[in-house]
């Protein structure tokens, strides 16, 4: 039985990073086999769904779709679905993933195919905006679908009457991402996009880094997503200059390349506000803040500069104003760091505060942020220990291994009550 994954991106954020683990995990005979569909691209589509994408996380940035986006959504969906039906066989399933590939749910329904919808985004503070939202995501669940978040805390009232399962996202802990590193590769790398060594090394092009210095022997403060407003990193960096944390650490903020995004349409505004801001700063205080661009042409090179990031920074900051579930906040917990996030979303449901990291209020102001980094960057023993604390538990709960027996779980149930008597 194949189970078919679709999205609109083959590669960037962690939808795409979860998918291509799952389709590589090794599936025993006669298991549920992961397969992968990408919906073809289109602006208008994607312009319309990042809005729907801020919505469901309770912001309104321009409205829900109007009647012509509406239309222009419908036919995306229907050509896509005649795109994928060819490839489906009689016992094979579909996972849609996302706003932007619900409106296929029903066209495959209708064809007889077993379609399940997962959202990877939401917020558990619903309110007029999100709950508006929802009523109209609804219209696309069509009667037998199964739909999949990633925390209880996110699932809407308008979900009662349809089954709903919770599968919390995962990492790859073998990916080059997450693999094992040397210090020794954490320098190479580093110092491949510019981050260390002498001003005169090259510098990889398919990189990008605003930076006047160097990082040097300090700790580093790390925050890596996307160029989202809903993940900001203007918050961090404005609260690092703000603070004492620019005299004793440095600053890297990391994301992908606008360019290499496409289905985030706000992401070039959100880098180009960033660098403005950076720009700004007084001397002293810009040389020790660092912008990297990652290209994810180069996937294995991507993966590496954030998982050397990861590896080098002394504390990882993940300060989202709303955040359906943190893959960031996972990479950075197995890799033993101690993590400073905001307590909105999903991320509770990764981080317990003061035993594998530390929580903040969603609205917490600059002086909150900053001081628990600090207390962190002064008390080793303590961050330490939430390192160790954190590597342990996501290892346990959100691995590939523990998200693809999910899925045997809800789309092959007979074969996994067999698995389950084996062991």
């Amino acid at each position: 039985m194949k189970l078919w994954h679709v999205n609109t991106t083959a590669r960037g954020g962690g939808v795409a990073e979860i998918l291509d683990a799952l389709c590589r995990f090794p599936q025993p005979e006669s298991q549920l086999t992961h397969c992968r569909f990408v919906t073809s691209r289109n602006t208008d589509v994607f312009t319309a769904t990042k809005r729907i994408h801020h919505r469901l996380h309770g912001v309104d940035r321009g409205g829900l779709p109007d009647e012509r986006e509406h239309a222009v959504f419908l036919e995306f969906a229907e050509q896509n679905a005649l795109r994928l039906l060819p490839h489906l066989a009689a016992q094979d399933t579909v996972l849609l993933h996302d706003p932007q590939t619900l409106p296929l749910a029903p066209i495959l329904a209708e064809a007889g195919v077993p379609v399940a919808w997962r959202c990877h985004i939401g917020t558990a503070a619903i309110n007029n905006v999100a709950d508006e939202t929802w009523q109209y995501l609804s219209r696309f669940w069509p009667p037998g679908i199964t739909l999949i978040f990633s925390h209880q805390s996110l699932v809407p009232a308008q979900a009662a009457e349809h089954r709903v399962e919770i599968v919390p996202p995962s990492i790859d802990p073998a990916s080059a991402k997450n693999e094992l590193m040397s210090a020794t590769e954490i320098g190479d790398v580093l110092a491949s996009v510019g981050l260390t060594g002498p001003r005169s090394a090259p510098v990889r092009h398919d990189h990008e880094l605003v930076s006047e210095g160097r990082l040097g022997s300090d700790p580093v403060i790390l925050q890596v997503s996307r160029w989202d407003p809903l993940k900001d990193m203007e918050g961090v960096l404005r609260a690092f200059a703000g603070s004492a944390l620019h005299r004793s650490a440095q600053l890297v903020l990391c994301g992908p390349s606008p360019q290499s995004v496409a289905d985030d349409p706000e992401a070039k505004t959100v880098l180009e506000n960033v660098v403005r801001q950076w720009s700004g700063l007084p001397t002293a205080i810009r040389s020790r803040a660092h912008l990297v661009c990652t290209a994810l042409d180069d996937e294995v090179g991507n993966a590496r500069v954030v998982n050397a990031l990861q590896r080098r920074a002394a504390v990882v900051a993940q300060r989202s104003v709303q955040e359906g579930f943190g893959l960031t906040v996972t990479e950075a917990m197995l890799k033993a760091r101690p993590v400073v996030a905001t307590r909105v979303g999903g991320i509770p449901s990764q981080i317990a505060h003061n035993e594998t990291g530390l929580l903040l209020r969603g609205s917490a102001g600059d002086d909150e942020f900053s001081e628990a980094v600090d207390c962190l960057l002064n008390d080793t023993a303590r961050a330490s220990g939430l390192g160790r604390a954190a590597a342990a538990h996501a290892a346990q709960h959100f691995t590939t291994s523990r998200e693809a027996s999910d899925h045997r779980r809800i789309f092959a149930p007979s074969f996994h009550r067999n698995e389950e008597r084996i062991d």
